[in-house]
């Protein structure tokens, strides 16, 4: 017993005794800190007006820089962004599409009070097609009117046909009534030129014309005959293509016609055979050239999965 006594008390004594280590540490910063608050203190308020100053100071001398050469710097930088708008907007007329061009209109005499109209056309913009509606006037009066288009630097004609006038029409007019125009997009056509080739990769071949006084098909009526055969070599099929029928006498176009070849499916190949009125003579050259819009999306028959689908 009474050596569980003695134990106790040593606990007891052990418990009593001052904590050593860290805290003797912190009690004597606290005193120190509590000896020297006044020196911190000003210490503070020195180091604070020291930044105050050189803050005051960069500012002073900032609004002075402004005032002597600030202000003169910036009107000249506001010249120069107008000045830069204006030369902008230059640019953007740079880009605009220039005008198309069409010839005088041309007039042939297709069979006795019936004439076909002509006029080529022209596109010298790279990048830009256009739509276009139109009309023929004779004097005043419109004789035909219609909507064409041509591609990017593309050539054609724009025609009427068998229009019937008792006398060879003299003051002949061809005017544009609207036009609306489109850019290639290189996101949308990356690679433009192949985009076109692969859609109007279309030949012609065995091109045979007989002109009416060498065709023996009749001896009342002029019937002109012509024979060619058209290879669809695309990887698309068509609903139907136009094709312009040109004959040229040396290098002038000598008359026209058109022949539309229905539902032109994908690697076909079509003989075709015409016959139509007049009183041609033999032509020197004929140009058999499709008309077909590419960038219209219902021209093609789409079938899933198979030729003729646009990827």
């Amino acid at each position: 017993m009474a050596e569980q006594n003695f134990k106790n008390e040593e606990i007891r004594e052990e418990a009593k005794a001052p904590v050593s280590g860290s805290t003797d540490k912190k009690l004597a910063l606290g005193l120190w800190l509590i000896e020297n608050r006044k020196r911190l203190r000003a210490a503070l308020i020195v180091f604070l007006a020291v930044v105050a100053g050189i803050s005051w100071s960069y500012t002073i001398y900032g609004f002075t820089y402004y005032i002597a050469k600030g202000m003169n710097e910036d009107e000249i930088l506001a010249r120069q962004i107008v000045q830069n708008w204006v030369a902008g907007h230059d640019y953007i007329l740079k880009l605009a599409p220039a005008d198309l061009i069409f010839s005088s209109p041309q007039v042939f005499k297709a069979n006795e009070d019936k004439y076909d109209f002509l006029v080529e056309a022209r596109n010298p913009n790279p990048r830009h097609w256009a739509s276009f509606s139109y009309c023929f006037k004779q004097g005043e009066k419109e004789v035909d009117c219609g909507q064409s288009f041509i591609l990017p630097e593309g050539e054609k004609v724009v025609s009427a046909l068998a229009e019937v006038f008792k006398t060879r029409p003299t003051s002949l007019n061809f005017i544009i009534k609207e036009i609306s125009w489109g850019r290639i997009n290189p996101h949308q056509f990356p690679d433009w030129e192949n985009f076109r080739d692969e859609r109007l990769n279309l030949t012609v071949e065995g091109i045979k014309f007989t002109p009416a006084s060498g065709s023996g098909l009749s001896e009342k009526l002029n019937l002109n005959n012509l024979e060619f055969t058209i290879t669809n070599k695309t990887p698309y099929n068509y609903w139907e293509v136009p094709f312009n029928i040109l004959l040229y006498r040396g290098s002038s176009i000598a008359g026209i016609n058109r022949y539309t070849a229905l539902e032109l499916m994908s690697r076909e190949k079509r003989k075709v055979e015409i016959s139509w009125l007049g009183g041609l003579s033999a032509s020197d050259d004929i140009k058999i050239v499709p008309e077909i819009n590419i960038f219209e999306d219902d021209i093609y028959i789409k079938y899933e999965g198979g030729i003729g689908e646009e990827k």
